[in-house]
């Protein structure tokens, strides 16, 4: 039986012009204009369970072979999350001359703290996941709610993937005012635990890196503070 929305996200209907956002989201993979930037840029991702720490590790590595001279940023979290004193040493031991930075954690408190700009949140393909994005969402948008990139993992295919995603883009969209840019999706297939040598999986991995690069998904304040832009929203 096909999955629905909670009944929740059902008191109207999704006007068009919402849907409109969503797939112009989903779809367009197109370059932004250039932005002048020093230092290492971070992209901070939001696990939805430690174990999906490999992805942040293989799309650091997948950048450095692009050109994109990266590294992975380990972070000590505690049940609180980590604090933004913790975050701020972590990337100054470790960005040195890369070009990014990326920073893996498991708690929503962590990215409150450091107040970043650009957020990626790794979203397993099931309903009750999508439930939980949605209430990280909402969590992360009472501070100046930042951009959010979407992940799905392990869905059956491209079509499983856009279904959930439209599901948490809808939601967020209608109730939150916040629009999800689709970063791509990491298929059932290559997950390490069906196959740990898939090559395909650096295939997707290569998808994911590209759309972070052309739509410029990093974060262009240091953690901690908050620009002008995220104010006046």
């Amino acid at each position: 039986m096909t999955s629905q929305l909670n009944p929740a996200w059902q008191r109207r209907a999704v006007s068009s012009d919402h849907l409109a956002k969503i797939s112009a989201r989903f779809l367009s993979d197109g370059p932004r204009p250039e932005q002048t930037t020093d230092g290492c840029q971070v992209i901070p991702f939001l696990l939805d369970h430690p174990d999906q720490h490999w992805i942040a590790s293989e799309l650091c590595e997948v950048l450095t072979q692009r050109g994109q001279r990266s590294l992975l940023c380990e972070l000590q979290e505690n049940s609180d999350g980590a604090s933004l004193e913790d975050v701020e040493g972590a990337l100054l031991r470790q960005e040195a001359d890369k070009r990014f930075c990326l920073l893996p954690a498991s708690s929503p408190a962590t990215i409150q703290a450091c107040r970043f700009d650009h957020v990626v949140l790794l979203v397993p393909a099931s309903l009750d996941a999508a439930l939980l994005a949605y209430q990280r969402i909402k969590l992360l948008s009472q501070q100046a709610a930042p951009d959010i990139g979407i992940v799905m993992v392990g869905p059956r295919d491209q079509h499983a993937a856009w279904r959930y995603f439209r599901k948490l883009a809808v939601g967020t969209l209608r109730f939150l005012d916040i629009p999800l840019l689709n970063l791509g999706f990491l298929p059932q297939e290559v997950m390490p635990e069906h196959n740990p040598a898939d090559h395909h999986r650096q295939n997707y991995l290569t998808r994911i890196s590209e759309r972070l690069l052309r739509s410029e998904f990093y974060c262009r304040c240091r953690p901690g503070t908050t620009t002008q832009a995220r104010l006046a929203r």
